[in-house]
């Protein structure tokens, strides 16, 4: 393994400090005080809106630990500049989902929340709109978050009106083993690539693909540690877990930058 990417223990414990400072002092949750609607899928996500007046796609602790990788995956997107759905602990209130039986599948408590996008239509095939402006750069920063963090269930948006704006909104199956993901699986994961499907799909030039791993040197660790301290200690991560993950991240980024 070249040197860049050992890890010190002297990495480790700076990484635990900054983690139980975040851990420490976690975000003010968005209070959810309206449902819209629901969608039958596996993780039963919910189109609410927020005290803030935003609207948010929330997922609650039902979706299980999908609701974490979602929530980390998010973040690391926006401290790439990728486009990604924006994350946000939510709250949701037991006294709103008493008033309306119809999502009795909810849990009280904290949540899973995207900002949502409106006008935008579901397509797996990145190829139909590769070519419309801008969607190049942003398929190429998506290739490069993908492989990062090892995607298993590439999911699009698309605006609807031209020209086709791609978005990844849904990241609850990402990381090896998906949400099911566990110690042992993020440190016997195979070595990063870029993501080989979306860049043979979108034709992807190197130099679109450098501008990629550009946008992933300027992840700091700090955002890293950030993103990983994000999902409330209530959806089931531990610190150990948090701790793996944060290596996994940085070893695998520091892997990448190596094509630089």
């Amino acid at each position: 393994m070249n040197d860049r990417n050992i890890i010190e223990e002297q990495d480790r414990t700076r990484w635990k400090l900054s983690l139980e400072q975040y851990l420490s002092n976690p975000e003010e949750p968005v209070l959810i005080i309206t449902f819209r609607r629901s969608w039958n899928s596996s993780a039963r996500p919910v189109l609410a809106r927020g005290i803030d007046k935003c609207e948010y796609v929330v997922k609650g602790r039902q979706a299980g630990r999908q609701i974490i990788t979602d929530q980390i995956v998010a973040r690391l997107g926006l401290a790439m500049k990728a486009p990604v759905g924006r994350p946000q602990i939510v709250e949701i209130p037991l006294e709103l989902l008493e008033l309306d039986s119809g999502f009795s599948f909810l849990s009280p408590g904290t949540a899973h929340g995207t900002h949502f996008i409106p006008n935008c239509f579901d397509d797996r095939d990145a190829s139909k709109y590769k070519h419309h402006s801008g969607n190049q750069e942003r398929f190429a920063f998506l290739s490069v978050l993908f492989g990062w963090v090892y995607s298993q269930d590439e999911q699009f948006i698309y605006q609807t009106t031209h020209p086709s704006l791609v978005y990844s909104v849904d990241h609850g199956r990402f990381f090896p083993d998906g949400y099911a993901w566990t110690v042992q699986s993020l440190q016997n994961a195979p070595n990063p690539e870029v993501d080989r499907r979306l860049v043979l799909s979108c034709s992807l030039t190197n130099d679109e693909i450098r501008r990629g791993l550009l946008a992933l040197e300027a992840v700091t660790e700090e955002e890293i540690i950030q993103a990983v301290a994000s999902p409330p200690d209530e959806w089931g991560i531990t610190i150990n877990e948090r701790m793996v993950m944060i290596e996994y991240l940085i070893k695998r980024q520091r892997f990448l930058l190596e094509s630089l």
